[in-house]
Formats: structure tokens, sequence, C-alpha cells
């Protein structure tokens, strides 16, 4: 190995131990209360040092959602070949796309609800345009896998990508609504019920009203049973 690529995987494995670094302090002290100071401490660097890699702190959320996303997108494309190679139903692949999606969202969701945030014009934020380019190629290209499996089945009524790409940001909204009503221990915190058994039941919600045909869908409805012993609000 030469002298310039051992000094790009220094530099790289440096910058990924910042990241890692600034990951515990965010999760122990909380975005808000977190300064570089307290990441420059943790990485037992100095705060000059972190600006070489990174312009702010929201330039190392934004590193962090970018890992979760590039993760997140892996796992994407493998559910999907597994699913195409097994046969496995629609339903089925939807099943095991939401309980990545609940997964990986656990560990890495936070640093994406903080770039919404800071985006909705509440502060001004310093992020490095690669990093948020890298973020916007790897989510669009998620984004592009789900509307392809999508226009490929059958059992959907979407009939070119437009459509289909409407029924990807429901299914994506839902996802993350539904992801907030539970806690890290994978309990509703409105209802007794399991993420397990939840995603299965959000999964059928979903297909009684996006499936193609009308019959499959009441079919899929008379599935539905959320047990009517859940504790009352």
């Amino acid at each position: 190995m030469g002298v310039k690529e051992r000094k790009e995987r220094e530099k790289l494995q440096r910058s990924q131990d910042i990241l890692e670094a600034a990951r515990r302090v965010f999760e122990s002290k909380g975005f808000l209360n977190t300064t570089l100071q307290d990441v420059a401490k943790e990485a037992e660097i100095s705060v000059g040092l972190i600006y070489r890699y990174f312009q702010s702190k929201e330039d190392m959320f934004a590193a962090l959602a970018l890992k979760g996303a590039e993760q997140f997108d892996l796992e994407l494309e493998s559910v999907l070949k597994k699913g195409a190679r097994k046969k496995n139903s629609v339903q089925k692949i939807l099943t095991s796309i939401a309980k990545s999606f609940f997964d990986f969202y656990s560990p890495y969701g936070e640093y994406f609800d903080m770039l919404l945030y800071s985006y909705k014009g509440l502060k001004q934020v310093q992020i490095q345009g690669s990093t948020l380019t890298s973020l916007m190629s790897v989510t669009l290209g998620s984004l592009d896998k789900l509307k392809t499996f999508i226009v490929n089945s059958p059992e959907f009524r979407a009939k070119n990508d437009d459509e289909a790409l409407q029924v990807v940001f429901l299914l994506w909204g839902i996802l993350l609504g539904c992801h907030k009503i539970f806690d890290d221990s994978g309990r509703g915190h409105l209802f007794a019920f399991s993420r397990e058994d939840f995603i299965e039941q959000v999964v059928q919600q979903i297909m009684v009203g996006i499936a193609k045909s009308e019959h499959h869908a009441s079919v899929l409805g008379q599935k539905l049973n959320f047990s009517d012993e859940r504790p009352s609000l």
C-alpha cells in the first residue's frame, strides 16, 4: 500500500472514529445539549481536528443519517431479491420491508428527524453539500427500488411509475408515523400489542387500501383481527 492510499485510509478511519464518538454523546446527552467540545473530549482529539472533517454537529448528524440510509438501502435490496427468488407474496415482502424499516429507524431515525426539523427554517444548518447529495441519492435509490417493486407487482393497481411513486410515498409516510407510537422495547405506547403483530396488521390494512383486486381487498379485510381486549385510553 502506497503512502497516499494509507493516508486516505487513515483519514476515513479518523472520520468514522469521530462519528462513533458523536453518536455516543448524542445518545447520552441529546442533540441540543451536545457541543463540539463534548464530541472532541469523547474522541480524545481537539475541536480544531473535528473541523477538518465536519462543519458542525448538524454535519455529523447528516453523516450518521447517511450511514443509516446506506444500510437500509442494502437491506431493502436484499429483501426484494430474496422475496423474488423465493416467490414470496407481496404481503410477505411488504412485511419484511416494514420490519427492516423499523429496525433501521430505531438507531438512525433521530438523525433524520433532526435534519427535517432544522430544514423547516427553525435554524440555519451547516452541512457539507457532498453529504446531503449522497444522502438524497441513497434515499431516492431506495424509493426507486420500491417503485419498481410496486410497478412489477400485479397485486397493485399502479398503472405507471407516477402512480407507483404515489404508493411508495404513502407507504413511507405510514411507516414513519407508525414507528412513532413504539418505544425502544418494541411495545406500543398506546395499546398492548407487540411491534411484530402491529406490523403485520398495518401491512394488511395497506393491502386493503391499495390492492388491485376488490375481491382480494375484501378477503384481506376479513382477516384483520385486532384484539378487542386492548386497553382503552
